[in-house]
């Protein structure tokens, strides 16, 4: 029998985009899944959509916190109340392509502390971008050390997230790179692949946002840097300090040659000299 696969999804107040995303998991081809849903105490008619979600689907299972306890903390419960052997994510503003699960599946080995993908990015209804990989890679935690190269979601069995306890409540910004990061340090290599299976979706009012806005991005890359320790060892929180300093555009010349040199990167020594003589 097909091993079944969970899919937890999280929201609040997001009625409007909730069911997109939520058919997209219904509709995939890989049929023996369970979608398990938290609403982080929504205010508008998350719950009435959902209910009506369900009347269509037995797959699905709903969870409401009592009053908003964050992202992180929702994400949790989905995990705590999983009952499939492998398990993925989705936003709820975001949707899956058809194939999405059976492409993860097919590519899945034991070894693998979990596979990314590429995605398509759609802003409103005039242009889509396709990111790519050009072939299929495996890395090891160093590749997410100083850049999210696994994007948003990916796919594990869900005893290797709850091992790690899952996503971190005290993450207010970057939680899917400080767990993916924690999940490759303690369960292995992972796999990126040149598929794009998943559809994130810009479509946002202006009072919207993707992220939490609670902490600056440079802040938040602090904070993971001092989470983790342990894992980017004195040498790279070293070098991670170039990073935060090149996002908070307080990078020297001679830093922006070495950052460049380490990363293989010229672009990040491109922008500092365009910010010095205002290109």
């Amino acid at each position: 029998m097909d091993n079944l696969i969970s899919i937890y999804i999280t929201t609040c107040n997001r009625a409007a985009k909730l069911p997109r995303a939520v058919r997209s998991a219904m509709e995939q081809s890989y049929k023996n899944i369970e979608i398990l849903i938290c609403d982080d105490a929504s205010t508008d008619n998350t719950e009435e959509i959902i209910q009506e979600l369900m009347k269509e689907d037995r797959r699905i299972k709903y969870f409401k916190n009592e009053q908003n306890m964050g992202a992180c903390y929702s994400r949790n419960v989905c995990i705590n109340n999983a009952c499939g052997k492998y398990i993925t994510g989705l936003d709820d503003d975001d949707a899956f392509t058809t194939e999405r699960l059976k492409v993860f599946l097919n590519y899945w080995e034991d070894q693998y502390s979990f596979i990314s993908a590429n995605f398509y990015e759609v802003s409103g209804n005039i242009s889509t971008i396709r990111y790519e990989r050009s072939t299929d890679k495996i890395h090891s935690y160093k590749a997410l050390l100083f850049d999210n190269i696994a994007s948003n979601q990916v796919f594990t069995e869900t005893h290797k997230l709850r091992s790690i306890n899952g996503f971190d409540t005290r993450v207010k910004r970057l939680q899917d790179w400080d767990t993916w990061l924690r999940l490759a340090y303690n369960k292995g290599n992972f796999l990126s692949l040149k598929d794009s299976t998943y559809i994130m979706y810009h479509d946002h009012h202006s009072m919207e946002s993707r992220v939490s806005q609670n902490s600056s991005f440079t802040t938040a890359l602090t904070e993971l840097g001092k989470r983790n320790k342990e894992i980017y060892g004195e040498k790279n929180h070293k070098i991670l300090q170039y990073l935060i300093k090149y996002h908070a555009n307080t990078l020297s010349l001679s830093e922006a040659v070495k950052w460049a040199f380490y990363q293989k990167k010229c672009h990040y020594l491109i922008k500092h000299l365009k910010n010095i003589f205002n290109w």
